[in-house]
C-alpha cells in the first residue's frame, strides 16, 4: 500500500470532521462516491508521467475543454450547468493538489516510483472515461423519481464548497 502525501492526511482529517457534522450521504451517491475515490486515486500516476515528461501540473487547455464536454454531456442529462461546473472544477482541484504534494516530496528528494511511468496520453484517456462514468452516475442520482432527493444531493457531493470534499464525496460542514 503507497503512503500518501501529508496533504492527503490532512484532507481526509477534514473529510471525517465534516461528515460527523452533516446528515449521511443520500444512498444515489454512493457510486458516485466511489468513482470520485478512483478518480483521486490516480493522481500519482499522473504526477508521475508528468514529473517524467517535465509537465506543469494544470493544463488549462485541457481542463476547458474536458469543461466544455462535460457541461454538453450534463446539459443533454438535464443537470444545471453550474452544478457540473462546480463539480468537475472541484474534482480537477482536489487532482492537482494530490499531484503538487507527490511532486513536492520528489523535489524535497524522495525518490518517484520505480520503473517507467505511466504514458499521460494512457491516463487522461482513463480520466476521460472515468469523468463521463461520474456524470451519467451524477445524472442518475440526480434524475431520481425520489424528487424529495434532489436538495439533499444539491447540498452532498453534487454541489460541493471545497475541492477536498468533492474529491471524497462527503457533504460539507454546514
Amino acid at each position: 500500500m503507497r503512503r500518501l502525501p501529508t496533504v492527503s492526511a490532512l484532507v481526509l482529517t477534514g473529510i471525517f470532521l465534516a461528515g460527523c457534522s452533516s446528515p449521511p450521504l443520500p444512498p444515489e451517491s454512493a457510486p458516485i462516491v466511489a468513482l470520485m475515490g478512483e478518480r483521486l486515486e490516480m493522481a500519482r500516476d499522473v504526477a508521475w508521467a508528468k514529473w517524467a515528461d517535465g509537465l506543469p501540473v494544470r493544463d488549462p487547455a485541457r481542463e476547458h475543454e474536458l469543461l466544455t464536454r462535460l457541461v454538453r454531456q450534463g446539459a443533454a442529462a438535464d443537470i444545471d450547468e453550474v452544478l457540473v461546473l462546480r463539480f468537475f472544477r472541484a474534482q480537477m482541484a482536489a487532482s492537482s493538489l494530490e499531484q503538487e504534494a507527490w511532486m513536492r516530496k520528489w523535489r524535497a528528494g524522495e525518490p518517484p516510483p520505480s520503473g517507467e511511468p505511466p504514458a499521460l496520453g494512457d491516463l487522461r484517456v482513463r480520466l476521460d472515461r472515468m469523468s463521463s462514468l461520474l456524470l451519467a452516475e451524477y445524472a442518475s442520482a440526480w434524475n431520481t423519481p425520489a424528487a424529495a432527493a434532489r436538495p439533499q444531493l444539491k447540498s452532498s457531493v453534487l454541489d460541493p464548497r471545497s475541492a477536498a470534499v468533492a474529491a471524497a464525496g462527503f457533504p460539507s460542514a454546514q
